[in-house]
């Protein structure tokens, strides 16, 4: 049986836990600021380049979004050349949705910018700060196990 010790202590694992991600997003979406690119947007060119394609539910589904939110990120994504849809010949109702070569290419691109952009502006505190919260987390885990 769990004691109160232990549900206190994964509590804070869970608290230390959601301060890290809300710290790493935070990062990136400093690093994504000179980008066009919207979080969601960037989070699809990633995804894609990294599995080869996906069809709209797998994003959905991937990023716990509803798949309208997905199809008007990826229509933006298709008017600008970055993605290509590939309707399936055996069933016209699967959508394969991959990066076209001028698609590999920005994502390549910014993954550069956005390098660059955090380097740009004095992130040694925020990596001091995810660095400590990393340790701390792992201090807490070590108590759970």
């Amino acid at each position: 049986m769990v004691n109160h010790q232990q549900i206190k202590n994964q509590f804070e694992s869970l608290t230390t836990l959601q301060a890290i991600q809300k710290q790493a997003y935070q990062m990136l979406v400093q690093g994504l600021a000179k980008t066009e690119f919207s979080m969601r947007e960037w989070r699809i060119l990633v995804y894609l380049e990294q599995h080869g394609q996906a069809t709209a539910s797998e994003l959905a589904d991937a990023f716990m979004v509803t798949r309208t939110l997905i199809s008007r990120n990826t229509w933006r994504l298709i008017q600008d050349n970055l993605i290509q849809s590939q309707v399936n010949p055996n069933d016209r109702r699967i959508v394969r949705l991959t990066l076209t070569v001028n698609g590999q290419e920005r994502v390549q691109k910014v993954f550069r910018q956005v390098q660059a952009n955090l380097k740009t502006f004095d992130q040694s505190h925020n990596l001091e700060k995810l660095a400590k919260q990393v340790e701390t987390l792992s201090q807490q885990l070590a108590k759970i196990n």
